[in-house]
């Protein structure tokens, strides 16, 4: 049988020519569309990034608008050696180059990169990395010679050590356009000779590093948003522009305005003010900054995907770090999770059977990493109760709901416990905010079950109060309204909890998916 070689993610292989795009998928997410590309579909355009390959992995540089010192480049001519290393900085070289140097100090920012050089000739030049904001003179020219900065790849300069080596320096490049790319969640379609096939996009999250001590967290809340979207691996395209794709399934989110800076191709944003508020972002061409976008990290890998896919596709991605957030969880089972990615764990109680995490401490992924330890706070789980959500039947109610009990970003809420009528009925008041519009959804048309959780609709005076019922009725719901008052909104898992509630007080529930 021949072999033939396609690429996948970037990466060759080589495989039999009865291969399917399943074969070499095997665990592809059902649902999530692949890009296929036939050989020579696609044009590729100059983008102002390098990457660069080291001993120590690749990183990628933007070079700076106005660079006028070229770089070394081309297969076998590099081979820069690490010259010299410090807390501050790293050069690698030497290489002949003609500039005057200046024997002036200058100030680099983390991850800038700047042609110095070694006893002021500039003969015996250096690409030098900054590995911290820091004063020094480099041998440079004047102003420094900012060749560019570090935009992928931060943590590895933390790594160069003596010996280690760049070993290439190439051009970035960018597809721009396609006659023969298909878009596609069928894979049962066999390859062809030279096919690329892109499945999977990564997106490093801004601030970001792998050393987790150099993380930044300047922009950690919308970066959690972020994170928060892409926690089931999926982004959800609800809109294509010719120089973004979107994903807004989350609904209109407050985020934080944080990081404005210009929007370059793979650059992702979420949108910070207006009826888009809390959408994602994926830009597939450059554009500028926007006082109503934060930016929130960049595609490392698979801009391919965003490029050529429309509305209504459903992409596989990768965020790094993926979200860590541990509300919810049985104590033992977040414990677990926090000591696998390496962090020192603190909780409140050492009962890790019976006891639910309601709240941790730093809130945020990046926070967490940074600092290497995360403080757990819990509740027993006898006063937490369960609750599940009828999401087909009743979505804008639901929507609600979890937006203003907490539910929508964790996966534990609160509610307050008004009292308890009668021993037959149990009523909250959640803090729904004036004017919120709860429009008849799901109403019933005879007496309900004994756990079915319901929402007051506005067409009630108590609107937005929600109720159980522990005694059917044959005229009212569980909030005390006509049942054309009354939202149906899911069922409470743990009736047998409900006695235990205290009037007045903040009752905890947490969804559980069924």
């Amino acid at each position: 049988m021949t072999d033939i070689h396609v690429f996948l993610n970037g990466e060759q292989k080589t495989v039999e020519e009865t291969t399917t795009i399943k074969d070499l998928l095997p665990n592809q997410p059902e649902g999530t569309s692949v890009v296929l590309l036939l050989p020579g579909s696609v044009s590729r355009e100059k983008t102002p990034h390098l990457r660069l390959t080291t001993t120590a992995g690749d990183i990628v540089i933007e070079l700076a608008k106005k660079t006028t010192f070229p770089l070394p480049t081309g297969e076998g001519k590099e081979n820069l050696r690490v010259h010299f290393d410090d807390r501050n900085s790293v050069s690698f070289g030497p290489f002949p180059q003609e500039f005057t140097p200046d024997k002036n100090s200058y100030r680099y920012d983390r991850g800038m990169v700047c042609l110095g050089s070694g006893g002021y000739d500039s003969r015996n030049a250096y690409l030098t990395f900054s590995r911290r904001e820091h004063m020094a003179d480099h041998g440079a020219a004047k102003g420094g010679a900012i060749l560019g900065k570090v935009i992928y790849g931060l943590g590895i300069m933390n790594r160069w050590k003596n010996g280690d080596m760049i070993t290439r320096i190439e051009e970035v490049f960018s597809s721009t356009d396609s006659t023969n790319a298909k878009v596609t969640s069928d894979l049962s379609a066999v390859v062809k000779e030279g096919m690329q096939i892109f499945s999977e996009m990564v997106v490093t999250a801004e601030g970001y590093q792998e050393d987790h001590a150099g993380i930044d967290c300047g922009c950690t809340e919308s970066v959690e948003h972020m994170l928060f979207c892409l926690r089931e691996n999926r982004l959800r395209i609800d809109r294509t522009a010719s120089t973004y794709i979107r994903d807004h399934t989350e609904g209109k989110l407050f985020v934080p305005q944080e990081r404005q800076k210009p929007r370059r191709e793979g650059t992702v944003t979420i949108r910070t003010a207006g009826k888009g508020s809390g959408a994602l972002y994926i830009y597939t061409r450059d554009v500028p900054s926007n006082q109503h976008h934060t930016r929130t990290g960049s595609v490392t890998r698979g801009i391919e995907l965003a490029k050529f896919s429309t509305e209504k596709n459903v992409l596989s991605v990768r965020p790094v770090p993926e979200l860590l957030d541990l509300r919810g969880l049985p104590l033992g089972e977040a414990v677990g999770l926090a000591k696998k990615r390496g962090l020192k764990v603190m909780a409140d109680n050492k009962d890790v059977n019976n006891r639910v995490v309601i709240n941790q401490k730093p809130e945020t992924t990046l926070e967490v990493l940074k600092e290497g330890k995360v403080s757990l706070y819990t509740m027993d789980l006898k006063d937490v109760i369960d609750i599940s959500l009828d999401y087909k039947k009743a979505p804008l109610s639901v929507d609600l709901f979890r937006r203003v009990t907490g539910l929508k970003r964790y996966a534990v809420g609160t509610m307050p416990f008004i009292y308890n009528v009668d021993d037959e009925m149990y009523l909250f008041k959640p803090p729904f905010s004036t004017g919120t519009n709860i429009i008849p959804e799901n109403t019933p048309k005879k007496p309900v079950k004994t756990d079915t959780l319901a929402l007051t609709n506005d067409s009630r005076h108590a609107v937005g109060m929600v109720g159980i019922r522990v005694v059917e009725n044959v005229e009212y719901g569980p909030t005390g309204e006509p049942f054309g008052g009354t939202n149906i909104i899911g069922k409470v898992l743990d009736m047998d909890k409900l006695s235990m509630m205290k009037e007045g007080g903040t009752v905890y529930i947490r969804e559980v998916k069924e």
